[in-house]
């Protein structure tokens, strides 16, 4: 009965601090529901950090930004590294370790939430959400409660936020988020003066001629369908980024 209480305690100070509502709210011990929370948010961050083959310095600044927020210092903070360095193995188990915090937290809770929003904001250090990525944390939404729409509205509203901060963030001189979405207007083939209108025609233009299922039934090499898939996911993430900046619904 008193560990169930010291977690609620902990969770709720921990859901202050991670929302922005009270980033220097105390954190009572966490016990079991730290160690199992931490676990499964540095091992996902790892996974995703290491998918394509490196871990950049940003990526590795932004789980340590993470480790600030969650207050782990000394040997919490260990722990988290640690879990970071094992997500990074492709054979960690990191499915079992969502599970256990889910039931932790709760799904489709606001801490639910903030962890989906966590990942969803790591897989955008790097540009476009990848395919792998994409599947990634499809399977840790769906762990947490979240149906894949939901899930894609989720990473929709993060991407929106991600480049928006980028855009105007003093020391890079609009240059990562503007970067970004003269990339978005370039992959749908579209002028930053396009109407809304003109965004969706493009997209639906764009998918209808390269979608990967114009090459079902066809013999075709298994590189070629990945990369029919790839173009088709870098036409939906311009898609949805354009979208998410000009508050457009998707």
């Amino acid at each position: 009965m008193l560990t169930a209480l010291t977690s609620k305690a902990y969770l709720r100070a921990l859901l202050k601090r991670l929302s922005g509502f009270s980033v220097a709210a105390e954190l009572p011990p966490g016990g079991r529901a730290e160690m199992a929370l931490t676990d499964a948010l540095f091992m996902v961050l790892g996974r995703l950090a290491k998918m394509d083959g490196r871990v950049t310095q940003e990526e590795i600044d932004y789980a340590s930004q993470i480790m600030q927020r969650m207050s782990l210092t000394g040997q919490r903070r260990q722990r988290a590294i640690a879990a970071y360095e094992r997500g990074k193995h492709p054979d960690s188990d990191a499915t079992t370790a969502v599970d256990q915090a889910a039931r932790i937290i709760g799904k489709r809770s606001a801490l639910a939430k903030i962890f989906l929003t966590v990942q969803c904001e790591a897989a955008y250090l790097k540009g476009n959400l990848r395919l792998k990525d994409k599947m990634l944390l499809r399977d840790v939404a769906e762990q947490l409660g979240y149906s894949k729409c939901e899930f894609l509205a989720i990473a929709s509203a993060t991407q929106s936020e991600h480049y928006q901060r980028e855009t105007i963030r003093p020391d890079s001189g609009f240059g990562q988020g503007r970067s970004f979405l003269q990339n978005a207007y370039r992959v749908l083939q579209l002028e930053p003066s396009a109407a809304d209108g003109e965004i969706r025609r493009a997209y639906l233009r764009m998918m209808s001629r390269y979608h990967p299922d114009k090459l079902s039934g066809r013999n075709v090499s298994e590189a070629a369908l990945k990369q029919a898939q790839e173009q088709a996911m870098a036409i939906r993430s311009a898609y949805e980024a354009l979208c998410g900046f000009r508050k457009i619904r998707v």
